[in-house]
């Protein structure tokens, strides 16, 4: 008989022990350990879905006290008050404001007062500044004087670490075979890694079976069962 899994959410763990440093990656950690020695007042990480663009914002929040920011915030409060209390921030997504007129004039106005303070803005982009389609000049001028850390696709060795990490995240431990056959198959895309990650330990719960070499065939084979 199967069991209908509840919908327990679980919490990524975003520390610095959890970011594993490969090629795809050590241009971004490398500036994240840098900080506050940068010479310019803000960071752009680039990089696909699930390349890891969070995960490093997260690691620089955490290492250097800043505030995330979101829409709602950004456009709400003036740049002044926002820095009231400090001038170190990141945005997330931040392409995903391109063509709105407010929210692309606040951003505007918040590098201007975070260079103005000598605080530090770091933004992550799915696309380049050039090709993210903001539509107010000055907005795209500034951005592009940010130095960028692109972060790559997984590579072999992050694939791996990226499979460990996201069950260890469930509190589950993989034997090596299972690891090494499903970075073996698994899309590149983190992303979509995520997204096999999730089926496996929801068909494990269903059917009370550990994740097995087998049971991952199985899901790679038939992703609908």
């Amino acid at each position: 008989m199967h069991q209908l899994p509840l919908p327990l959410s679980y919490d990524p763990s975003m520390e610095i022990d959890d970011f594993l440093v490969t090629a795809s990656n050590q241009e971004a950690v490398g500036w994240i350990s840098r900080w506050p020695n940068w010479h310019a007042h803000g960071l752009v990480l680039t990089g696909l879905s699930g390349s890891g663009k969070t995960h490093a914002m997260a690691l620089w929040l955490s290492r250097s006290g800043g505030r995330k920011l979101d829409r709602a915030e950004l456009v709400s409060t003036s740049a002044s008050e926002l820095c009231a209390a400090g001038a170190v921030f990141a945005y997330d997504d931040v392409d995903n404001l391109a063509q709105d007129t407010k929210a692309e004039e606040a951003l505007f106005h918040l590098y201007n007062r975070v260079k103005e303070l000598g605080g530090h803005l770091v933004l992550t982009l799915s696309k380049s500044v050039t090709q993210a389609g903001f539509a107010l000049p000055d907005l795209r001028s500034r951005l592009l004087t940010l130095p960028v850390a692109h972060l790559d696709a997984p590579d072999d060795t992050l694939l791996e670490g990226l499979i460990v990490k996201q069950f260890r995240d469930r509190q589950i431990t993989l034997d090596v075979g299972v690891v090494s056959y499903l970075a073996a198959r698994a899309s590149r895309d983190a992303a979509s890694l995520r997204a096999l990650v999730d089926r496996l330990d929801q068909v494990s719960l269903a059917q009370g079976r550990r994740i097995t070499v087998a049971l991952a065939r199985s899901i790679l084979e038939s992703p609908n069962v």
